[in-house]
């Protein structure tokens, strides 16, 4: 039997597996977009205290409000288990995390170290020219939070106060560190706001933030370093002093 040789164009063959490949792809990163897009709004509901410490993941409930199916809420949830946020108990199921005393010390220190570091290197960066607009965004945002602690507005403080840690982690020109700080911070956000919600607080933690850009915007490492640790030692002191006012309350 004689076979006879086509002459075939092989990029041809290729376009339809090519396709084909590019279908799987984009359905696979829809999925995981969505689940992510899930993920990233329970975060924001534990966050932001629309999910209390101690209180179960209803998936039912979540799958609804958020228009989803009930397994990308488990998915997501899932994901949530090694960030901190959530516990999962067998047979019983996803549980928002509460922090014990322990961990929120651990937490500091860790934090701590990593901003401490953030800001000797943003401080150096600067020096260097390799930040010339951090001054500038740093005074920027120093104002604005003169002008809301003057209004005890303690939302609108937070939310400088985080965008001024952000300014300084960027300034430091190292990505992973921003990454392990940034999952410290999910961790911290709850009761972090119990330690800004006097005004007093507001301007002591004011007055720490000038300390910290004036050493980083004169390029003073050493000082950025030690302004930057003193600034979360007093964070945590500020922390334990709203916690023992409330235990003191209701007892």
């Amino acid at each position: 039997m004689t076979i006879k040789m086509l002459n075939v164009d092989r990029t041809a063959l290729l376009v339809p597996r090519k396709n084909m490949i590019m279908t799987s792809q984009s359905i696979g990163h829809r999925r995981v977009t969505l689940a992510g897009e899930v993920r990233s709004e329970l975060e924001r509901m534990i966050v932001e205290g629309d999910l209390a410490g101690g209180e179960k993941m209803n998936e039912v409930a979540l799958s609804s409000a958020m228009g989803v199916s009930r397994g990308t809420v488990r998915e997501a949830i899932r994901s949530l288990a090694d960030s901190g946020l959530i516990d999962l108990i067998a047979n019983r199921g996803a549980y928002v995390h509460v922090t014990t005393l322990a961990e929120v010390r651990n937490l500091y220190d860790l934090r701590g170290a990593v901003f401490a570091m953030a800001c000797a290197s943003a401080a150096r960066r600067v020096a260097e020219g390799a930040e010339p607009g951090l001054p500038k965004m740093l005074d920027r945002n120093l104002t604005q939070m003169e002008a809301a602690a003057l209004k005890a507005d303690t939302a609108k403080y937070y939310t400088l106060n985080i965008e001024f840690h952000d300014l300084l982690l960027q300034g430091a020109g190292n990505p992973k560190a921003k990454t392990v700080y940034g999952n410290l911070v999910k961790e911290m956000h709850l009761y972090r706001r119990k330690g800004l919600s006097v005004p007093m607080n507001m301007e002591r933690s004011l007055e720490e933030h000038r300390a910290i850009s004036a050493a980083v915007i004169g390029g003073d490492v050493e000082a950025a370093h030690t302004a930057a640790h003193q600034h979360l030692v007093a964070g945590f002191a500020r922390y334990m002093k709203i916690t023992d006012r409330v235990s003191a309350t209701s007892d």
